[in-house]
């Protein structure tokens, strides 16, 4: 069964999809990367593609807390072109999760904490051989979180 919405103000449908994931920690390193429909490659190497979007949550972080009134609470939870939507968590660790989606797919906040709280306690931080900072690897962890994604409304087929 797929996942539909529809675009505003037309009959056409379009099919949700969720493209990527990657897991970083506070000084950029990516303990997890995954895709599921990404069509384009922006680099020719995974490592420069983690590099580049680290390098764009880092200054879009810091411009939202430049642009944040003092009396304000700073930070993101997500940012959209006319292409795509990078949905965002970050932890007071500071592990960074993102996920990059469709536009129809709706506030992903939730599905983020639960990889988070449910996944990544669960099978990294309480596992005695996770050590903090090493890739996340961890058979139990990855296809937890490939179940999770795929059982999403907004993964598509």
């Amino acid at each position: 069964a797929r996942n539909w919405a529809y675009h505003r103000g037309s009959c056409r449908p379009v099919v949700l999809m969720i493209f990527n994931m990657y897991v970083f920690n506070r000084d950029g390193v990516c303990l997890f990367y995954r895709d599921w429909h990404r069509v384009h490659r922006t680099v020719e190497s995974p490592a420069a593609d983690q590099k580049l979007m680290f390098g764009f949550l880092f200054s879009l972080k810091q411009i939202v807390n430049k642009l944040t009134p003092q009396n304000g609470m700073p930070g993101f939870h997500a940012c959209q072109t006319n292409k795509f939507k990078l949905n965002y968590y970050e932890t007071a660790s500071g592990l960074r999760f993102v996920l990059n989606t469709d536009l129809q797919a709706g506030d992903m906040r939730e599905p983020l904490r639960h990889i988070y709280a449910g996944l990544y306690v669960e099978y990294a931080s309480k596992n005695s051989l996770y050590k903090l900072g090493d890739p996340l690897d961890n058979d139990l962890f990855v296809q937890s979180v490939d179940q999770y994604i795929r059982s999403l409304p907004s993964f598509g087929s």
